[in-house]
């Protein structure tokens, strides 16, 4: 993993998430146990601030994770994200120093971890669409558009000159929280995690309960140009480099995100401009832990990484092919069971989270 320290894992609210997910596998919570002596009680805590740092105070000098723990917590926190709401009281509390510095032996065994090796990977050179579908009846599903990245950018472009223009700037309305190029009609993919199937069946922020999922293996042509988000700086170039501003129709909801005075412009990366120079923007699952929900400069204005998924791409030109037969998946409660190496199609069920799992259903 391509870390300079272990603080890159700490740098943004959902990295410091993870690594408390972590440490409660770890810690002891008995009623009554020493703060220990680098983190310490304040007066006035909450209970759940108090039972925060009594995890953190028992994290042990060397954890170690298991791939199971990792993807499991790593789920949670993608499931957990929210944009439309201020930072809840854990969140605002892992931003202090103290807090934030007794995750550091977690970081480090999550750096450690041979399971978290992909983590910093680039785009996949076999890549996976996911669709959700409504019913069993999967083969009325049609596949993913792959030649019609030109038409679908322009519709997202002319639709959020259309949300610019009619949305009226208030602090109530939360409607629009992404800053990803969806419902746009443009392709995402995810790799495959190792030892489950698509990361895109269970890391999606804002999942809405899918039951049933198609799944189609891509890959990109020869000498495709992917631009790689592997921390908050690489996402701020986009942003500064090719800005969109996008203040009325996501400011009011991104304003929760933290206090500010005064009013801020907000600006996305604009990908229309984008497709000139790359085919494609790949989210590392670093660069999504470090980096989405957290406020950042874009010169004068702020930007925020929102609604994309870790590991997702997004094809913004015409380049990718048919790189195998499509799979049908379907959630279902299940004991859950480590998943063994080997790929998807080999372990009938893929990603067991918290009882539940994806099971392959068929091969179309």
């Amino acid at each position: 993993m391509d870390f300079t320290s272990t603080t890159a894992l700490l740098a943004g609210p959902r990295g410091r998430g993870l690594c408390l997910e972590l440490a409660r596998i770890t810690a002891p919570r008995r009623p009554g146990e020493s703060y220990g002596s680098t983190v310490l009680p304040a007066p006035g805590l909450s209970r759940e601030s108090e039972q925060v740092l009594r995890i953190l105070a028992g994290i042990p000098d060397r954890p170690v994770f298991s791939g199971s723990d990792l993807h499991r917590s790593l789920a949670r926190i993608v499931r957990q994200a929210v944009y439309w709401q201020p930072p809840d009281e854990t969140a605002q509390l892992l931003t202090e120093a103290e807090p934030c510095r007794a995750l550091l032996q977690v970081a480090a065994a999550v750096v450690r971890s041979p399971a978290a090796a992909w983590w910093s990977d680039p785009a996949a050179p076999v890549t996976h669409c996911v669709q959700w579908v409504q019913t069993s009846t999967v083969p009325g599903t049609p596949p993913p558009a792959l030649d019609d990245a030109g038409p679908a950018l322009a519709r997202w472009r002319s639709g959020i000159t259309a949300q610019e223009s009619n949305t009226p700037f208030s602090t109530g309305w939360t409607g629009r929280w992404w800053s990803s190029p969806t419902l746009s009609g443009l392709v995402s993919s995810t790799p495959a995690v190792p030892g489950n199937g698509p990361a895109g069946l269970e890391l999606v922020e804002d999942a809405l309960g899918w039951t049933l999922a198609r799944s189609y293996p891509v890959r990109p042509a020869p000498g495709a140009r992917i631009c790689e988000i592997r921390g908050p700086g690489d996402w701020q170039d986009l942003a500064v480099r090719y800005p969109l501003e996008v203040t009325r129709s996501r400011g009011s909801t991104w304003n929760l995100a933290v206090p500010q005075t005064g009013d801020w412009t907000w600006v996305i990366p604009d990908f229309t401009a984008v497709a000139d120079e790359y085919d494609a923007v790949h989210l590392t699952v670093i660069g999504y832990l470090s980096t989405a929900g957290a406020v950042l400069a874009a010169g004068e204005a702020k930007t925020m990484l929102a609604g994309w998924g870790p590991g997702e791409t997004w094809w913004l030109n015409d380049v990718l092919a048919p790189a195998g037969e499509p799979t049908n998946w379907q959630r279902a409660s299940a004991p859950h069971t480590t998943p063994r190496p080997g790929s998807a199609a080999d372990d009938p069920f893929a990603a067991g989270l918290d009882g539940v799992c994806w099971q392959v259903q068929a091969r179309q």
